[in-house]
């Protein structure tokens, strides 16, 4: 059977211009001309997959994107409209206005049903699951695409809050195996924390794949060792977990167009759509991950 190629890739608020946004010479906001280059390096990225991974990926879980019209206009209006993708999303209440997301190519993943997880005692993103046929593993596979709430305030202060999340995600995924021990269950997400952390050790019932990845990078001779790097240091938010019935391996996408000189700290460090009010014409201050799933015999 061939490999599941699962992506997913924090968006860095891909928001679609409208209204006064349109207004080119304003230095502060999402103009049409920027958002046009933004929405191409994304989707250069999502084809450049092939070209490593010998496939395009049959899911990429989105997260930091404004609405189904931002999405639409990616899988529609640049070369990925030849590649089929449909589009799960559902506007959150999170106050900044950004979503998570799922793009299946309809050919090789049939989706059976989909919902959103909701956190009710403060606003933030909604958890997404999407349970669909995979052609490539041949079986039943369900999906969660997460953005957990971020460590602004302070680690201690919004521990809480992440944890919550972290309760939401693991009862869901223990259902599905109470009821299927042998189910496929993939997670997903920028999880606004590091593997080993107690929000990311609660989901006991899945196996975190990257904190493997992130211990064997640690002794290696890459120069990214993350998905994202603040204060010069590397930091792996963005992890993928699975069911202890999948076989996959994962990756970091650090394609040069992606990347950019750290003068500060040295280096490589992610090339941002904005820093501050200054558009730097990136695509994203995180690095997307990809995932080959096989499930074990």
């Amino acid at each position: 059977m061939a490999a599941l190629l699962v992506m997913f890739w924090n968006l860095e608020n891909f928001f679609y211009p409208s209204g006064a946004e349109r207004i080119e010479d304003n230095p502060k906001v999402m103009t049409w001309k920027r958002f046009k280059a933004k929405r191409d390096l994304i989707s250069k990225t999502i084809m450049a997959v092939r070209d490593q991974e010998n496939q395009y990926p049959s899911l990429i879980g989105v997260c930091e994107v404004e609405n189904l019209r931002t999405l639409k206009n990616l899988i529609y209006d640049t070369p990925l409209s030849r590649l089929g993708y449909g589009v799960i999303h559902k506007d959150s209440p999170d106050g900044r206005g950004i979503d998570v997301a799922l793009l299946y190519r309809r050919e090789e993943f049939y989706i059976k049903d989909t919902s959103f997880l909701r956190i009710r005692s403060f606003q933030t993103r909604d958890i997404l699951y999407a349970k669909g046929y995979s052609a490539k593993v041949e079986d039943t596979v369900h999906v969660f695409v997460n953005h957990w709430p971020s460590k602004l305030g302070g680690e201690k202060k919004s521990l809480g809050r992440r944890m919550l999340a972290a309760k939401l995600l693991e009862a869901a995924a223990d259902s599905i195996l109470k009821e299927d021990s042998d189910a496929v269950i993939i997670a997903m997400g920028d999880f606004n924390d590091s593997p080993k952390s107690a929000p990311l050790e609660h989901v006991a019932s899945l196996i975190n794949l990257s904190a493997k990845l992130r211990d064997s990078l640690k002794g290696s001779s890459s120069e990214i060792k993350g998905t994202h790097k603040y204060n010069g240091k590397w930091e792996m938010l963005d992890q993928f977990l699975v069911s202890g019935s999948v076989k996959g391996s994962v990756g970091i996408l650090s394609f040069g167009h992606l990347l950019q000189d750290d003068r500060k700290y040295l280096g490589n460090k992610t090339r941002r759509t904005f820093t501050g009010p200054k558009f730097e014409g990136g695509a994203s201050d995180h690095l997307p991950i990809v995932l080959k799933v096989e499930k074990k015999q």
